[in-house]
């Protein structure tokens, strides 16, 4: 996303220009991956303790739970289009970087503690995302989701610091980070209506019937088809974009599962 991908080069440059010690430099930038990975993992054993047993019973089985992470996901969604940034407070920012300026492995530790923070508008929706998903499913799938989430955010930075002429092959950013962020936007769109439909399940009130519910994804994925052929742009998307063929071939692969789904509004066995 366009929060981190930037932050893999600098980072790991910041840990190179130690010329005293390139093994100490090396480390520095191993323990910085694994702190990122520790640190999800530790918010994910946090939050299963403060779920309970019980919640992803009460998560199913309710629709309460259901329309408030509908309305998370729509949030999440809109803030991926651009709309506005899911940002944590400034002053938790500062406090935090003031620890990363004391040095040592001390503070590489809360240089990761940072970039979890700084990177939040892009990683939060994504985090949230995984954090409903696995809370159903109980305290242990939701822990090893947010390792999993530690893990696939810390690699990059552990990887480039013990491998560092990687760097070199590395793609330039640009606007296709935003069209990242933007995909992940409809992507959130489809899960909401999930939540929606589950809680229109459990409280039975048959509103969101199965074709109404294929209909409106079909809308959604094809608005995402539109988006990756650049018949509709977002804030933030660059003005003159060149859509090259890797994405009008995944713009494809969404037409062909938009048709392959549209079946399911006549209400009928596939």
């Amino acid at each position: 996303t366009p929060c981190v991908f930037p932050m893999i080069p600098m980072t790991v440059s910041f840990f190179l220009k130690d010329k005293k010690s390139k093994r100490r430099a090396i480390l520095n930038g191993l323990f910085f991956g694994i702190s990122i990975i520790g640190i999800y993992v530790i918010i994910g054993t946090l939050t299963a303790f403060a779920f309970g047993a019980d919640a992803g019973n009460f998560i199913s089985t309710h629709w309460l739970p259901n329309i408030l992470f509908f309305a998370i996901f729509l949030i999440f969604a809109f803030s991926f289009f651009g709309a506005f940034e899911i940002v944590l407070p400034s002053s938790l920012t500062n406090k935090v970087d003031r620890q990363a300026d004391k040095g040592g492995l001390y503070g590489v530790f809360f240089m990761a503690l940072t970039l979890a923070i700084v990177s939040f508008s892009c990683t939060g929706p994504i985090l949230g995302t995984l954090l409903v998903g696995t809370a159903t499913e109980g305290a242990w799938p939701l822990t090893a989701g947010l390792a999993g989430f530690g893990v696939a955010l810390g690699l990059p930075f552990a990887l480039f610091a013990l491998f560092p002429q990687w760097l070199n092959s590395l793609p330039k950013s640009g606007s296709w980070l935003n069209t990242v962020k933007v995909v992940l936007g409809f992507i959130e769109l489809a899960l909401a209506l999930k939540f929606l439909s589950n809680a229109d399940l459990v409280a039975h009130w048959s509103i969101i019937k199965r074709e109404i519910f294929f209909g409106i994804w079909i809308i959604i994925f094809l608005g995402l088809f539109l988006y990756l052929m650049g018949w509709i742009r977002f804030p933030h998307d660059s003005k003159g974009e060149k859509i090259g063929l890797p994405r009008k071939i995944f713009a494809f692969a969404v037409l062909i599962f938009t048709l392959y789904i549209t079946p399911g509004v006549t209400n009928t066995k596939q």
